[in-house]
């Protein structure tokens, strides 16, 4: 046998073959659905009520009315859940589309043999009740083989229609697709007033900057919010940090409903949950967060039974205080200050500013020194970070001398500011200020204050 001649048998085996297929795939489907005329016939609207005349609407295991403007659940299967809120821009939305649904085609006027289609034990029904108190009711299907559309009839007519699947798809409304999932609205960060969060660990709470006085070493322009606990003292928050911390609360919503009326919150980690509580000028939040389960964490609000699951909490619980704060202890600008005095440590170092503006003169021990030597010298000052927290125990050098930096200020006029520095150990300090000793400062950042000021000329 010739090549030429076994390519031409292959070729008509081919088409035998995808023939065969085709006449095979079209009795199937005949047989799955005999009934079903492939010409193309455009269906009616169903229901063809008003929307904003509806007031029932009515699916398996649910009922909803409107009250007033207030759509309600009257019923559902097992019971509604304490507290229950819907979300009323999306059921208005879904009576929207309910009211009116314009069927895709027309299949059949009147079939022998409903089961064909699955519509004679419906995937789903739905009756709708107008302010008259006509009803307009459909049942849903089987999907058609293109699993594109639903097939739909409506009571009081014979013919059997299809339905794109959104509009099919709203028919099986559950209770949670309908609730309210938004727990606090869009804010700016402007708008908050306080936050607070409590753990078994710890408890952080800030607050917006105060109006009128606050403390000389938080007077400069970057600290819009106060940490005021868990330290003795108040301190200026960091804003990108504190902005990440809000984040996950902005426009926050339920990801999902998990238990209405848990019998326990221990399951959940809600009985020693983190507590979070978010003040903005007009709203509140008071939030129980638990244990993290597929990058979600379980919550619930704190006057409510429900639990449900939460995105983006991570940042949330892992925060802590240190990392929260703009973590300098002193930070005075230059032109408040009168004199600065160091004692202590390697020498006595007095700092001096005179005059203001572009006519300041910097002074180092009664000598005048450049203008930009004297600044890199204050900047080491007030640049001083701390490092970590001190929990004790305490001072291990007992020989070291301790070192006081102190500024007078000009203004306020004859206001004194003051940190002390206490030997720990080979490698820090311990920072002292109005009495509280709760921070760690490296002993190289306190180095660097007398080689910048020896730089200065001192």
């Amino acid at each position: 046998m010739s090549r030429k001649t076994k390519k031409v048998i292959i070729i008509l085996g081919a088409l035998v073959v995808l023939i065969g297929a085709y006449f095979g795939t079209t009795w199937h489907g005949n047989r799955q659905h005999a009934s079903v005329d492939t010409s193309f016939t455009p269906g009616p609207r169903l229901g063809n009520l008003e929307w904003f005349e509806v007031v029932r609407v009515e699916t398996p295991g649910i009922i909803l009315e409107r009250i007033g403007e207030v759509w309600e659940v009257i019923y559902a299967e097992g019971g509604i859940p304490q507290g229950l809120e819907l979300d009323q821009w999306h059921v208005q939305m879904m009576v929207f589309h309910l009211a009116t649904m314009q069927a895709e085609r027309t299949v059949e006027e009147t079939p022998e043999d409903i089961s064909v289609f699955g519509l004679d034990v419906p995937s789903s029904w739905m009756i709708l009740t107008d302010t008259a108190g006509v009803t307009a009711e459909i049942i849903r299907g089987d999907l058609t083989p293109s699993r594109l559309h639903y097939f739909a009839m409506q009571r009081g007519d014979s013919a059997v229609y299809t339905l794109p699947t959104p509009q099919g798809g709203l028919m099986r409304f559950t209770l949670d697709s309908l609730r309210q999932t938004s727990l606090f609205p869009h804010f700016e960060m402007a708008d908050v007033t306080l936050f607070r969060m409590e753990t078994p660990e710890t408890h952080i709470e800030i607050i917006s900057r105060p109006e009128g006085d606050v403390p000389p070493h938080l007077a400069f322009p970057f600290a819009a919010f106060f940490l005021t606990s868990p330290y003795s003292l108040p301190w200026g928050v960091d804003h990108a940090t504190l902005q990440n911390l809000l984040i996950p609360f902005v426009s926050l919503s339920i990801a999902e409903f998990v238990n209405d009326s848990p019998a326990s919150l221990a399951p959940y980690g809600l009985d020693r949950a983190t507590r979070i509580y978010l003040q903005t000028e007009d709203r509140s939040l008071d939030l129980l967060i638990g244990n993290e389960v597929g990058g979600r964490h379980y919550a619930k609000l704190a006057d409510a039974p429900g639990v449900f699951l939460l995105d983006d909490m991570r940042y949330v619980v892992s925060a802590r205080p240190f990392y929260l704060i703009n973590q300098f202890p002193i930070l005075i600008a230059i032109d408040t200050v009168d004199r600065l005095t160091i004692t202590g440590g390697e020498r006595l170092i007095t700092a001096s500013v005179q005059g203001t503006g572009q006519n300041m003169a910097f002074y180092l021990n009664d000598r005048r020194v450049e203008d930009r030597a004297f600044r890199i010298f204050y900047q080491a000052v007030i640049g001083l970070l701390v490092d970590a927290e001190y929990t004790g125990p305490g001072p291990q050098l007992q020989n070291d001398e301790e070192i006081i930096i102190e500024f007078l200020l000009r203004s306020p006029a004859g206001e004194r500011v003051s940190i002390s520095l206490i030997p720990y150990n080979r490698d820090f300090y311990i920072l002292k200020q109005d009495g509280a000793m709760e921070f760690l400062i490296s002993r190289n950042q306190v180095r660097r204050i007398f080689e910048t000021a020896d730089a200065a000329g001192l």
